[in-house]
């Protein structure tokens, strides 16, 4: 097997971090983030605590991320600290659902704005321009990794631009009242609310983790990705909070509660309807750019990390001679995500794993816990980034997943709906294949 190469740098690896994170949420889910809670300080304070939570976690992994600077993330530390099994069933779930099903509904909704934008489209199927989109994508990505890198640091430069010249139309146009108001159905609880507010706030985060995938791919990782990850993450915080600021200030907290176009409605309250093209644009790049780093990043990296581990069939961990890059687990991650465009309803399949992420995620944080216990007893002193306040933060990280996967429940519980049992069926599943595998390959 090909060692990679470690050619980005610090701009490259934030970049990711932050274009990842500011996808389609902060436009599509500010307006159910704002449904539930009953006042502007709430619905900031919630923006400002999924970025805390998000930091905590930055924290967290850029420590790990640092004690193993190699390609896998989450899968990797996993692997290293609590074994195989934890490992394989988190590989299992992101190539099954957790990836290559957020890529699925990226390339179905960037498709349907391409449908948007060019009518000749037509002739295809939504299904069928995701595809092509999957495709193209990865095809970039498995190009040398310089390549891939670049591109995308451009859209996201592009969508940060556009964000802030929404940002300033909404601040500097005249206000008014919003010209429909959709009822809001808040509980009696204030707390159900704020978590509730919480699960769109805490999806439109994700993704703050990405650079430590490609950790083996990143120049001086013990200096670079700590920087990477703190920094994007707080660069994303700051850009969320702003932006719901100026939906605040453009069209009131009632006029956005519960709206799927948050961002439409405070440029129409403000007089700036003309530039709703504009709007469309933005959403589209900032979706593709989304779509672009998770086929670079996450499914594809743990793919490639669980053949090196031997979780999963090994010609996943080659690495192509030229480029340097994993073609094969890239292909893979295509193969699946296209079967899933086209045979199942992806977003019910995504949705019914969400506890199960949100739990994962709190798990690979918890493995800090048991380095640093480990470390005290073998008396380690590695060179590497320190999480403050430790053990607070992993601690505070792990409480906050299971808060809102709490609220998670409670509103799939409310709605009369089972999907997260779906998501620990899977689980289950993926079990079964674990033994499978170790018994047979």
């Amino acid at each position: 097997m090909t060692s990679t190469k470690r050619v980005l740098g610090l701009f490259d690896a934030t970049s990711m971090v932050t274009g990842n994170m500011i996808g389609s949420g902060i436009f599509l889910l500010a307006g159910y983030a704002a449904a539930p809670v009953s006042s502007d300080f709430a619905l900031i304070m919630a923006w400002i605590c999924g970025g805390v939570m998000a930091l905590l976690g930055a924290f967290a992994i850029a420590e790990l991320s640092t004690r193993f600077p190699e390609t896998g993330g989450d899968f990797l530390y996993l692997h290293k600290v609590f074994g195989p099994f934890p490992a394989f069933l988190y590989g299992w779930m992101s190539l099954v659902i957790f990836e290559t099903g957020s890529i699925a509904v990226l390339a179905l909704f960037s498709a349907k704005y391409v449908h948007h934008f060019f009518p000749a489209s037509h002739a295809l199927s939504v299904p069928m321009l995701g595809t092509i989109m999957v495709l193209f994508f990865s095809g970039i990505h498995c190009l040398k990794v310089e390549v891939g890198s670049r591109f995308q640091s451009i859209l996201t430069v592009i969508k940060i631009l556009g964000i802030f010249l929404m940002v300033s139309l909404l601040f500097g146009g005249d206000s008014t009242t919003a010209d429909t108001v959709k009822p809001v159905v808040q509980s009696d609880n204030p707390f159900i609310d704020f978590s509730r507010a919480l699960i769109p706030i805490f999806f439109a985060y994700t993704g703050w983790n990405v650079a430590g995938y490609i950790g083996g791919e990143i120049h001086n990782p013990r200096k670079t990705l700590p920087k990477a990850l703190i920094g994007g993450t707080l660069i994303t915080t700051i850009i969320y909070v702003i932006v719901n600021l100026s939906f605040l200030m453009s069209v009131g907290l009632a006029g956005i509660q519960g709206q799927e176009m948050a961002p439409l409605i405070a440029l129409k309250a403000v007089g700036a309807e003309s530039w709703t093209t504009f709007l469309s644009i933005l959403i589209f790049v900032s979706v593709a750019s989304s779509l672009s780093i998770t086929i670079q990043t996450a499914g594809a990296r743990v793919i490639q990390a669980m053949g090196e581990q031997g979780v999963f069939f090994q010609f996943t961990a080659q690495l192509h001679t030229q480029f340097k890059t994993p073609v094969n687990a890239i292909l893979v991650q295509a193969f699946w995500t296209i079967v899933l465009m086209f045979v199942l309803d992806i977003e019910n399949l995504v949705d019914s794993a969400t506890v199960v992420m949100i739990m994962f995620s709190a798990l690979s944080i918890s493995t800090l816990l048991k380095v640093h216990k480990t470390q005290s007893i073998s008396g380690g002193n590695e060179d590497v980034y320190r999480t403050p306040l430790f053990p607070l933060v992993p601690v505070a990280y792990i409480i906050s997943a299971i808060f809102i996967s709490w609220g998670v429940i409670q509103f799939h519980v409310s709605q009369g709906s089972i999907l997260p049992v779906w998501g620990l069926a899977f689980l289950g599943f993926g079990s079964i294949i674990y033994i499978i595998w170790k018994k047979w390959m």
